[in-house]
């Protein structure tokens, strides 16, 4: 079957269908940086979105930090917190409060995938985090979840991406989730 065929059976459906899942906003391309910003990504038009991000190489295999960032300026107060599981040979429990930015993956070998969903960093309320960690490239392979917050109600429509030390080279993509 073809896509215009099975949309043309689905009568007045079509017009849901054709409306939901994930729209790419924006893709960036980043090389042997401490950190990239990617501005005016969140807006009204979603109120939840979904962060792809590929580390390629890193000078120091470390955590891959995010920031809310809104009007040209990141927020570095110290009201991030994550709960998370890493997985190896292994399971850790990790714990952070009063942080001054949410880490969404490790890369241990400098190398790494994650995946993350950002709850209503546009709306003037608490952004919720969660996201899945991939760091195959070692042994023994790791990989996690996380789960977080930021604890500040402020609109936000954007954020920056950091090592949290050296510099990353990889892409993120960012999609927003249609109601």
């Amino acid at each position: 079957m073809t896509r215009s065929r099975d949309l043309a059976n689905l009568g007045d459906n079509t017009s849901t269908l054709e409306n939901q899942g994930l729209t790419l906003i924006n893709t960036t391309t980043f090389s042997a940086v401490a950190s990239t910003s990617i501005n005016d990504v969140f807006s009204t038009t979603y109120e939840n979105y979904f962060l792809l991000t590929r580390i390629t190489d890193m000078s120091v295999g470390d955590n891959v930090r995010i920031r809310m960032r809104v009007s040209g300026s990141d927020d570095s107060t110290s009201n991030y917190s994550r709960l998370g599981l890493r997985i190896t040979t292994t399971v850790d429990r990790v714990a952070q409060y009063a942080q001054t930015s949410y880490p969404i993956g490790e890369t241990g070998t400098k190398k790494g995938a994650f995946q993350t969903i950002i709850y209503g960093p546009f709306l003037a309320a608490l952004t919720q985090f969660n996201g899945l960690i991939t760091n195959g490239f070692q042994n023994p392979m790791e990989n996690g979840f996380n789960m977080g917050a930021h604890n500040v109600a402020t609109s936000y429509t954007g954020f920056t991406l950091s090592a949290e030390s050296g510099t990353m080279t990889g892409n993120v993509s960012v999609y927003g989730y249609k109601k």
